[in-house]
């Protein structure tokens, strides 16, 4: 097979489309050489954390290694870790895939510029955290509202339901410091692998920017509970993020957004474990944790049965939410750079490509 045509046309070249800078990153081999070098490295490294944690627990005295791992507990601090920490692990595999999969710099896969832009989180930056925290306040609300809603006919909410009950200050506190710690590595390492990576591979192929972006929203259901409260976010999460990331030209705004988003959620999944709120949080939760792990299901686990209605109601606001974000967003940085709506911010055709790389 041929390599795919490069645009010599000296229009700006936009996010996706940055691996056909150089002939050589744009085989039609490498994007699948890239997706696949990540994947195998994810497997290897959320394999060996597994492992090195089993082993860790069962010779800890007193701890059932079973339990807490596999519980979607969103009070438990060690299951709240080791999701984090399997999802942190995206970071490398995406490197890994880029660099030696796709044998070319990081640099492009961060942005148009080669590089993270400080500069468009000074002037974007407040937009993404003030929508993410709408959002979550809106998921949680909704839940609320649901349950208060529905307590007349169902049963009565009770804290009793929620594997959270009698949650200890410490353990609060340990999951604050966890979220604090790791979903930032989380979110970049998603964004990198699971956005940016695939919008750049699948554009190696396709001009156009939809297709990249709706194989990024098929992608992030993989490995996630199937549920309509979960599905519904977890749709517009990932189409939030990669529209933002072709709009934008870089990853930067979709991981502060989803930084954000995940943080702040996990964080009232905690503290209103058992709650209306809570059950509406866990349902984003569990739309924007990495796929596989025991956060990614958690809407069904914490939520239960009689908080249902409510995981639904705030999963399906948060995701009219998150869309509602990343359109403002959109409209911001049209206004701003002077560019149509369905116009990029793109890489200037005067700009040199990035250096290839050579070991």
């Amino acid at each position: 097979m041929s390599i795919p045509d490069v645009d010599h046309s000296g229009r700006p070249t936009p996010y996706h489309r940055l691996a056909t800078l150089r002939p050589a990153w744009s085989a039609w081999s490498k994007p699948l050489l890239t997706v696949a070098a990540a994947f195998i490295a994810y497997v290897v490294l959320a394999s060996v954390l597994l492992v090195l944690t089993i082993l860790v627990l069962a010779l800890a005295p007193g701890v059932n290694s079973a339990i807490d791992v596999t519980s979607g507990d969103p009070t438990s601090p060690l299951d709240v870790g080791i999701a984090l920490a399997m999802g942190a692990m995206w970071l490398p595999a995406g490197l890994v895939g880029v660099r030696i999969g796709g044998w070319r710099p990081l640099g492009p896969t961060w942005s148009i510029a080669a590089r993270f832009r400080r500069d468009l989180l000074r002037s974007t930056g407040a937009w993404a955290v003030l929508g993410a925290l709408a959002a979550v306040g809106i998921a949680a609300l909704a839940g609320g509202i649901a349950v208060l809603v529905g307590s007349g006919a169902d049963a009565p909410v009770s804290a009793s339901a929620s594997s959270g009950e009698g949650a200890s200050v410490l353990s609060l506190i340990l999951v604050v410091v966890l979220v604090l710690v790791l979903v930032p590595i989380q979110a970049v390492g998603l964004e990198l692998a699971l956005r940016g990576m695939v919008l750049q591979a699948v554009g190696t192929w396709l001009r156009s920017p939809a297709i990249p972006i709706l194989a990024v929203a098929g992608i992030s259901l993989i490995g996630r509970e199937t549920t309509t409260a979960v599905v519904l976010p977890a749709l517009a999460a990932a189409l939030a993020a990669a529209m933002l990331a072709w709009k934008t030209g870089g990853l930067e705004v979709p991981i502060l957004l989803t930084a954000t988003a995940t943080g702040s959620a996990l964080i009232v999944s905690a503290f209103a474990a058992g709650t209306g709120a809570g059950a509406g949080t866990s349902a984003l939760t569990a739309a924007i944790s990495a796929p596989g792990t025991s956060a990614a299901t958690l809407a069904s686990t914490a939520a239960g049965p009689a908080h249902a209605g409510a995981a639904l109601a705030g999963g399906a606001a948060a995701a009219i939410a998150l869309l509602v974000v990343a359109a403002v967003i959109v409209v911001v940085v049209s206004r701003r750079n002077g560019l149509r709506l369905l116009e990029p911010v793109g890489r200037a055709a005067s700009d040199p490509a990035p250096d290839p790389v050579l070991i």
